[in-house]
């Protein structure tokens, strides 16, 4: 399979969970264990659209387990992968410079990006493999502090209860506006719209500098998976947002026209998350120091 193909099927699935799930895909596809999918061989957990692309495998699947490797990978644990199973493809980048001669004789260097996909397979696909992960759900966040206010504080976002009426992000002057907890049906409904402020939040032009006005619908696609990404990093279980559903529509036109729109979306999602998350391990270094 190569990137195009794997674009253009990753599009499909996401549509595909969109209209059969409507407002609730998101919840769908995060971890069910609160933890992102991770390879066997390094430990880390996969970034930008591999994320996407193993858990909207994992929700069709009904895998529990986060765990995945290549073939190769899990022989070399003393594994076999299942008689009959079929891999996910994902996607492996890599970079470097070279130099190149120019018209005028004179050579300089040049950056370059190459992309190629790779099968894995996950950890219930694998014979006589026990996951740990497996029945060891940890339990969902149920108190008004919930991690999603830590992380918030941890990065200093302002966060106001100026309109209970709605959620918001205002650029022009850097704040976050949200209901107050109780007007949720649950707390990790109200964590995870927090967490769709916070994506928003990281797009002014002082951190990521993403254009937040071009393409609305396309921002909200960027948030909602960052939502997604940050419940899966901090253990937290989302809820569908009641306003999600106004921009589906136009999310799936824009997607089925160009299915490199979820790679990028999926990148700048993924670029959000780290950001908060890294932003929040300095200040906490900070603190201890």
């Amino acid at each position: 399979m190569n990137i195009a193909e794997l674009q253009r099927a990753t599009a499909m699935k996401v549509i595909a969970a969109m209209e059969t799930s409507g407002t609730d895909w998101c919840k769908d596809w995060t971890p069910k264990n609160g933890q992102p999918p991770t390879s066997i061989s390094t430990g880390n957990a996969y970034s930008g659209i591999n994320t996407l692309i193993l858990g909207l495998t994992r929700m069709a699947k009904g895998w529990q387990s986060h765990e995945y490797g290549t073939f190769n990978a899990w022989r070399a644990k003393g594994y076999n992968v299942a008689e009959g199973q079929k891999a996910t493809h994902i996607v492996w980048y890599s970079s470097g410079t070279r130099k190149v001669k120019n018209d005028d004789g004179t050579e300089e260097n040049r950056s370059w990006r190459k992309a190629k996909t790779f099968p894995v397979f996950n950890a219930e696909q694998v014979a006589d493999y026990s996951p740990a992960d497996i029945g060891n759900v940890p339990e969902v966040t149920t108190k008004p502090n919930t991690a999603m206010d830590k992380l918030a504080g941890d990065v200093s976002a302002n966060v106001r209860n100026v309109d209970l009426a709605q959620a918001f992000y205002v650029p022009s002057a850097d704040y976050i506006n949200m209901p107050a907890i109780d007007q949720f049906t649950s707390a990790e409904a109200y964590a995870c719209t927090l967490g769709h402020e916070l994506t928003h939040w990281t797009g002014h032009k002082s951190r990521l500098d993403r254009d937040l006005k071009d393409n609305y619908a396309i921002e909200e696609l960027v948030a909602e998976l960052g939502s997604a990404m940050l419940a899966a990093s901090l253990g937290i279980s989302p809820e569908p947002r009641d306003d999600h559903a106004k921009y589906l529509s136009n999310w799936i036109k824009d997607i089925s026209d160009k299915p490199a729109t979820i790679m990028s979306a999926a990148a700048k999602a993924q670029a959000a998350t780290s950001y908060l998350l890294d932003a929040q391990a300095t200040s906490q270094i900070g603190l201890a120091a």
